[in-house]
């Protein structure tokens, strides 16, 4: 298998997004890279909306998490950004949401999640085949 030069584990690259998920946005680079900024690798905060940090056309800067030589994607993070190139620091949040979260139940969430996930995955690929 031959590994593209281009790109390594760590660089830091721009990409310009050009669809946007519920899960993520897609990226373009270049060399015909294609890539994936999941949800999760915007910020440490929790993100809700993606739609609130990007839109299509968008050109924006990440890091690349792992590299798919056999087909050019791209597995890309904004959080892992070193801190001068990361738009969207961590903002700790306040004592009082803090200590408010140190009280909730999670358990039924987190009991649900897997099914809820499954659930969005199949809708999802039931829009893309019709």
């Amino acid at each position: 298998m031959e590994v593209n030069s281009n790109y390594k584990v760590n660089d830091v690259v721009e990409g310009i997004v050009t669809k946007i998920k519920k899960y993520g946005a897609f990226l373009s680079f270049d060399y015909g890279y294609v890539g994936l900024l999941h949800i999760s690798e915007i910020s440490y905060n929790f993100v809700n909306n993606i739609d609130a940090y990007f839109k299509v056309g968008d050109k924006i800067t990440v890091l690349i998490n792992e590299i798919n030589p056999d087909n050019k994607f791209l597995s890309v993070s904004i959080k892992r950004l070193p801190n001068e190139l990361n738009p969207y620091k961590e903002i700790l949040p306040s004592k009082r949401i803090t200590s408010y979260l140190k009280d909730v139940d999670f358990s039924k969430l987190e009991k649900a999640l897997p099914k809820m996930i499954e659930k969005e995955l199949k809708k999802e690929s039931e829009n893309v085949k019709s």
